[in-house]
């Protein structure tokens, strides 16, 4: 119980950062969203203002189109108004001028006797001004048909003058759609550069969070674990624990200790010797550190073996001094390369400044050169 309750205390800091980083990664997930998000309404915009502008060139050509034909016929019509009034006014003026002539004939017959020869040449004349009269009546109507048409023509123009106004009014809403959707885009490409800007901030920390958490794992590897909280190293330890705990490799490029526990160092496949004589109570593995040895020597005296080895012991086994019980892996390079292996003594489950527990001879006899 007290060995998993140690493997826990352990594993909290690495459990501890990966929620951290998960709850980092939701944050840069809902940030990508939003960025989508905003790109998908900056597209939308786009394209509703790409099809105004679209809109907008047809609809000015059909108000131009309307208005060059507009100011065509407008002209026509002035034109032929004119004519058709001049036209209407020479007919009445020689409608009424033959009607007078007629008149005057005729009153003039009253007035005196006139020979055969006289009244024939009067009934032609007469003829003549009443057909004369007819044709002119005739023509009268037919310019007043003329004129009314004009007028038609004029009220369809005001119709038509009617419809520009209807596409000036509509170009007019569609410019002003369009300055909104510009103002709104320019808006909208302001919050998706500072999105972009706080996407990226916390996507290069992230990775560089991610990076310094490997070198400090990659550290943690390199130098001596800490397992236990910090006690106050024992003025005598030789006293307290005993000393004469032989090195657990019988070669090593190195070592590396601090108050508590001693790495060694090494290269390729060696033998791990036990320290001293006991009995092993916990075999297994500890998150990334590599695999984990402990051995009771009595006297509430343990001893920790963890890193890159494999153990070839099991729970219960009765143990020698310097018995063989595993050998380094290194895990690398087919197993060929380097390596580090955690040694540390521990009395009354506090960690002892395990370098002062050493028996020197064994550090300086099994160095490799």
């Amino acid at each position: 119980m007290k060995n998993q309750l140690l493997l826990i205390l352990i594993l909290f800091p690495f459990a501890l950062s990966a929620s951290i980083e998960g709850g980092e990664n939701l944050n840069v997930l809902e940030m990508k969203k939003k960025l989508i998000n905003q790109n998908k309404i900056i597209q939308e915009m786009s394209h509703e203002m790409g099809n105004i502008e679209v809109n907008l060139g047809m609809q000015n050509k059909r108000y131009l189109k309307l208005a060059n034909e507009r100011a065509k016929i407008e002209e026509s019509l002035m034109s032929a108004r004119k004519n058709a009034d001049l036209d209407n006014q020479n007919l009445k003026k020689n409608y009424s001028d033959t009607k007078m002539i007629l008149m005057g004939v005729l009153l003039n017959k009253l007035e005196k006797s006139e020979g055969s020869s006289d009244l024939l040449t009067r009934k032609i004349l007469v003829e003549n001004l009443q057909r004369r009269l007819i044709d002119l009546d005739g023509l009268m109507k037919t310019n007043k048909a003329y004129l009314d048409d004009v007028e038609r023509i004029y009220i369809r123009l005001e119709d038509s003058m009617k419809t520009e106004k209807d596409l000036l009014s509509l170009m007019s809403e569609l410019e002003q759609r369009k300055k909104e959707l510009r103002t709104n885009i320019e808006n909208e490409n302001s919050k998706k550069t500072e999105a972009q800007g706080q996407f990226d901030n916390v996507k290069n920390k992230l990775a560089m969070e991610r990076e310094s958490f490997k070198k400090n794992q990659m550290k943690e590897k390199l130098q001596p674990v800490q397992i236990t909280e910090e006690i106050k190293i024992p003025s005598e330890p030789l006293a307290v624990v005993g000393a004469g705990f032989s090195t657990p490799l019988s070669l090593y490029q190195g070592i590396d200790y601090q108050k508590k526990g001693v790495t060694f160092n090494f290269q390729g496949k060696n033998e791990v010797h036990a320290p001293k004589a006991g009995k092993v109570v916990y075999t297994g593995s500890l998150a990334n550190y590599g695999n984990v040895l402990m051995i009771d020597h009595g006297n509430d005296t343990r001893t920790v073996l963890l890193g890159q080895f494999d153990y070839n012991v099991k729970n219960g086994d009765p143990i020698q001094a310097s018995q063989i019980v595993g050998y380094t892996n290194p895990r690398s390079q087919n197993g060929l390369g380097d390596g580090k292996i955690y040694f540390e003594v521990r009395k009354n489950n506090l960690a002892q400044n395990t370098y002062l527990l050493l028996d020197k001879k064994t550090l300086a006899r099994n160095i490799s050169k």
